[in-house]
């Protein structure tokens, strides 16, 4: 019996050896998730203007969900470092990656969003300045309104939707100007009144006066794209589907305004809307992110760490138990009450985290919070997250080695007693 003991210690050593291994083998930390952001939910956070009320972004954007992943891994030099507290090391290693992960992934569904709303602007705009010119071109020769021309003539929504196609196209290129596009409105205009054909004047005069409001129509149109903030000093225009990415730049400016270098605060000579509007994005999370959140971080390193050594030590120590009763005449060994408590404490940081940022934190209705996320899925994973398993294992074998132990003493005290 004893000799059936020892080959079950054997096992035991080789078991806690390799649950000492693993415990620095595996990554100290990993964290990912998906993060599945409803559009209709999130589409009630878009501020709504007279162009986006009746929008389906649903449908515009094409899908119901938008996911995100937040993911980092941090090994033994990576939590030293956390432990620290240092708050740059801290944003390198957590934050700054997924910032960067959820502005690219949020691009798309903001382009699309900007690129309809603004042809939408450009679109009304056209059909009014359009309206205006044969209104006043059709006096003294048609009673109808300038609508019901448009209707009669076929400049139909698909129409103007064409010509704020062209314009839109005008004004996104890299050297586009206000009178560039002011062009194209002239044109547009031009084929609008021939297209009205007998409805309005075409007689001399009536073309000298139109001539003349060009300028005025020039200017009414440059006042559209003031509003929009594209027209830069210089009379030339910021790219158009870029407006987004200009006013969210402008806003998280005025936030880090004072908080941080004034020369991180310009847009550099290479760098686009969208690429100044992250950088600043970054900026603005890592500025106003909470002290508590570092010292989160710092504590829960600390922790780990810790931990780490604390759990090889308790397999260690089996370990040395193990062996040493082995070659004892009493070759049973101990797990003991400290293996139990530690190892209870293991599976909770390794097993226990895992399955409840995976399987627990999705349940939690988002939704019925105010929050516009269909779902949360947590994988966060510890170097506890195998040994913590072997720990489950280890309770199995320590209910077996008592078929063996339980004997093997009996045996041991009859020997004794013989003697």
């Amino acid at each position: 019996m004893k000799f059936a003991i020892r080959i079950f210690n054997i096992v035991i050593m080789a078991f806690s050896l390799a649950a000492t291994v693993l415990l620095f083998a595996t990554p100290t930390f990993t964290f990912n998730s998906k993060i599945a952001v409803d559009v209709a939910a999130f589409s009630k956070f878009v501020p709504e203007t007279e162009y986006t009320k009746d929008v389906d972004i649903v449908k515009l954007i094409g899908t119901d969900t938008i996911n995100l992943r937040i993911k980092f891994a941090l090994d033994n030099d990576g939590i030293s470092k956390a432990m620290s507290g240092d708050k740059d090391k801290i944003n390198e290693m957590v934050i700054t990656e997924n910032v960067n992960e959820i502005v690219q992934t949020l691009h798309t569904p903001v382009d699309l969003i900007t690129d309809f709303t603004i042809r939408s602007i450009i679109q009304s705009t056209i059909k009014a300045e359009i309206a205006k010119q044969i209104d006043v071109a059709k006096e003294g020769k048609s009673d109808s309104t300038a609508e019901e021309i448009m209707d009669d003539v076929g400049m139909t929504d698909q129409y103007f939707k064409d010509f704020s196609f062209l314009l839109y196209d005008t004004a996104n290129r890299d050297d586009a100007t206000v009178d560039m596009v002011s062009n194209i409105l002239f044109d547009q205009i031009d084929e609008a009144l021939e297209k009205a054909g007998d409805y309005v004047n075409n007689d001399q005069s009536a073309v000298e006066e139109y001539y003349a409001k060009r300028e005025q129509i020039k200017t009414n149109l440059a006042s559209v794209l003031n509003d929009l903030n594209l027209v830069k000093d210089d009379g030339s225009l910021k790219k158009i589907s870029t407006i987004s990415y200009s006013y969210l730049a402008k806003y998280l400016k005025d936030g880090l305004a004072g908080k941080v270098a004034e020369e991180e605060l310009e847009q550099k000579v290479d760098e686009t809307e969208p690429e100044y509007s992250d950088r600043l994005l970054n900026l603005f999370v890592t500025t106003n992110m909470p002290d508590a959140f570092y010292q989160a971080v710092s504590y829960v390193s600390l922790g780990l760490f810790i931990g780490l050594f604390v759990f090889a030590g308790i397999w260690l120590l089996l370990f040395l138990i193990t062996l040493l009763k082995t070659i004892s005449k009493k070759p049973w060994t101990i797990f003991g009450p400290w293996f139990w408590i530690i190892g209870s404490l293991q599976l909770v940081l390794g097993l226990g985290l895992t399955i409840f940022g995976k399987f627990i934190f999705p349940t939690i209705p988002f939704g019925s919070i105010g929050i516009p996320l269909s779902q949360v899925i947590l994988a966060p994973r510890t170097y506890a997250l195998i040994p913590s398993i072997m720990f489950l294992i280890s309770i199995l074998m320590a209910i077996a080695y008592l078929f063996f132990k339980v004997p093997a003493k009996r045996q041991y005290k009859r020997e004794k007693e013989g003697k």
